[in-house]
């Protein structure tokens, strides 16, 4: 499945301390397995956020990871806290 990373991801991504960046890695390592069965329980808490096609996953306690799915691909967009997540949407 292929991963695709924006440049506001990278941004964010690189924003990360280490600690942070190892759980994002793992998260995203996780993902092809989880979206191929998205309803069912992956630990990643992932859901869907808006009628586009994008979708959240948990990254600890205090960090979501917002990606596009479509097709069989995935697109990072966003990195962050759950204010920052929900600043992004509103501008969709």
């Amino acid at each position: 499945m292929p991963i695709l990373l924006t440049e506001n991801f990278l941004k964010d991504a690189n924003s990360l301390s280490d600690p942070e960046k190892g759980q994002l890695f793992s998260v995203i390592l996780k993902l092809p397995a989880a979206l191929k069965e998205i309803h069912s329980h992956s630990g990643l808490g992932l859901r869907k956020i808006h009628s586009s096609g994008i979708y959240e996953a948990r990254i600890g306690l205090g960090l979501r990871l917002v990606f596009g799915y479509d097709l069989g691909k995935v697109a990072l967009h966003r990195v962050g806290t759950h204010d920052e997540i929900r600043r992004y949407l509103k501008n969709l």
